[in-house]
């Protein structure tokens, strides 16, 4: 059972690793939904959701290895008099080195603040570059990325935001049998009414 142990451990660590450095660069979820973003066959949801089983699977295989090197794991903490001492310069490196982490993190300090910003800039170019462009009677026009909160979004506010064309977005959704549709209509409402992800809703919107 120790082998298993850790060599599941490894296992869950290596997965957790890919997925959690997936997930540093993968873009934001609206924009991976507009740019239906794939990574070796699987999408954002999917490497969620891994990253969430296999921390799962390392934290209990975790607890076992503790269990079974719960001796050695004491006397790393024992001084020169066999007595356990939380004064140890290991036991103290160990503790300040993770609290280091947590606090950077928290405080946002340097590097901490650089790591999270570099990552928040590679999700964030992705939206540039979802930025397509269509022809509409003869006319190239682009076609923007969905916003932030995009099912709170009504029509008359993407309008503005240069997204879509309120009366075109009209018609199309009369098109396909939607009445008592105007300005103020959600894009959550439109999502019901279709049974269609937001996402979806939008690309009919700007098609």
């Amino acid at each position: 059972m120790r082998r298993i142990t850790s060599l599941t451990l490894g296992f869950s660590f290596l997965i957790m690793g890919f997925t959690g450095i997936v997930l540093y660069i993968v873009p934001h979820g609206r924009i991976a939904r507009w740019l239906d973003w794939h990574l070796f066959g699987l999408d954002k949801t999917q490497y969620q959701a891994l990253h969430t089983t296999s921390m799962i699977v390392f934290l209990a295989f975790g607890i076992l290895h503790i269990y079974y090197n719960w001796k050695p794991i004491v006397n790393y903490m024992k001084d020169s008099t066999q007595k356990i001492s939380f004064t140890k310069k290991e036991f103290l490196t160990a503790l300040f080195l993770n609290l280091f982490f947590v606090v950077g993190t928290l405080f946002q300090i340097q590097p901490f603040k650089g790591f999270l910003d570099l990552g928040e800039n590679i999700k964030s170019s992705w939206a540039e570059r979802s930025i397509s462009t269509s022809k509409v009677n003869g006319n190239e026009e682009k076609i923007m990325p969905p916003p932030e909160r995009l099912n709170r979004r009504t029509l008359q506010e993407l309008n503005d935001m240069g997204n879509i064309d309120l009366n075109k977005a009209v018609k199309i959704l009369e098109a396909r049998g939607l009445d008592n549709i105007g300005p103020e209509t959600r894009i959550k409402e439109i999502s019901e009414q279709l049974n269609m992800d937001k996402t979806e809703v939008y690309k009919l919107l700007t098609r």
